[in-house]
């Protein structure tokens, strides 16, 4: 699942223990994590990842910051 589409999905209560298991304000979730408009620290990419409890993978949290590139399917081998 997507990083924004895991915190749409989630109802005021449950952004608010997400943003608070992963050790930042709701706001800071709400801005910068669900656009990607600030560089993430390497705790907080783990801690995104882990504290959706699997809904969201570490890859899908580095796609999501633009860490890694997504390589075409015909290019892959």
């Amino acid at each position: 699942m997507k990083v924004r589409d895991y915190i749409n999905r989630l109802d005021s209560g449950a952004l608010m223990a997400y943003a608070e298991r992963c050790g930042i304000a709701v706001s800071y979730l709400r801005l910068h994590v669900k656009y990607a408009s600030k560089d993430p620290s390497v705790s907080l990419i783990k801690s995104l990842a882990r504290e959706s409890e699997g809904c969201v993978s570490l890859a899908e949290v580095l796609e999501h910051f633009g860490i890694t590139e997504t390589i075409p399917a015909s290019k892959a081998a």
